[in-house]
């Protein structure tokens, strides 16, 4: 199968607000419904309590609740969907499976480094109080100066943690990096092991079981606690790419009973 991570993005937001319009016509069918039933009943009605009907009547009145309960939860469900396809939409967090992963990474680098030597300059500006200095900088602005320059919650200029915090996801970045091209020039996995499959679907970033047949219930137990999903559109039990997953995919596979 080809596949094309830009393509699965699309298909996860079609497929979103497929699911938001679906839930929006039935939370409205419940409504109208729940309508339809009420208008049987005449209005300030009260359950006759005694009588032969109250029965009857509670019920069909629960039944009028339930069904716009339903509509309520429906148009939740909506609502939850059509987020959902806007949060796919303004994503830009990088994924390992996107063809340009290195090369946004990279971009991402530089621009976090760029930041922090910036950050480090505009502190040691304010130490120094040289405005000018400051705004012979990349990013220095005279609204940025005035609000460096503002006491703040530690002091002035940029706060430590700020610096810190950045600092910790250049390291994240550089190590992603470090991954993604070790992996470029290492040999792809793929072998067999006691009739299982091992295969390093690169396309996707993911290892990938292929079993023949379905797999023992201790399998599956053993595939579930190591990270494993059953993916039906691939046929095969898999999860990212990591050693991790490479070291348990082996050993699950060697504990399976030929």
């Amino acid at each position: 199968m080809k596949h094309n991570f830009h393509q699965r993005k699309e298909n996860r937001i079609e497929h979103a607000e497929n699911m938001a319009s679906k839930k929006e016509a039935e939370s409205d069918q419940l409504y109208l419904r729940s309508k339809e039933m009420a208008s049987v009943i005449p209005m300030g009605q009260p359950i006759l309590v005694g009588h032969h009907s109250e029965k009857r009547d509670r019920n069909y009145r629960d039944k009028i609740h339930n069904t716009m309960g339903r509509s309520a939860a429906a148009s939740n469900k909506a609502a939850y969907y059509a987020e959902k396809a806007e949060s796919i939409k303004e994503n830009d967090a990088i994924f390992s499976d996107d063809p340009e992963a290195l090369l946004k990474l990279e971009q991402k680098l530089a621009t976090l480094k760029g930041t922090q030597d910036f950050m480090k300059a505009a502190n040691k500006a304010v130490r120094k109080n040289d405005r000018d200095g400051f705004l012979k900088l990349k990013f220095g602005t005279a609204e940025m100066w005035e609000e460096l320059i503002k006491p703040g919650h530690g002091g002035k200029g940029f706060p430590s943690y700020r610096l810190t915090n950045n600092n910790a996801t250049i390291r994240s970045t550089e190590q992603r990096i470090a991954v993604l091209k070790a992996q470029e020039v290492r040999t792809a996995v793929d072998i067999v092991v006691n009739g299982v499959r091992i295969f390093e679907n690169r396309e996707v970033n993911r290892l990938q079981l292929l079993f023949d047949g379905k797999p023992a219930a201790e399998v599956i137990t053993q595939l579930k606690q190591h990270g494993f999903r059953w993916c039906r559109s691939e046929v095969a039990w898999q999860r990212h790419i990591s050693n991790n997953a490479i070291y348990w995919g082996r050993m699950i596979a060697q504990s399976v009973t030929v």
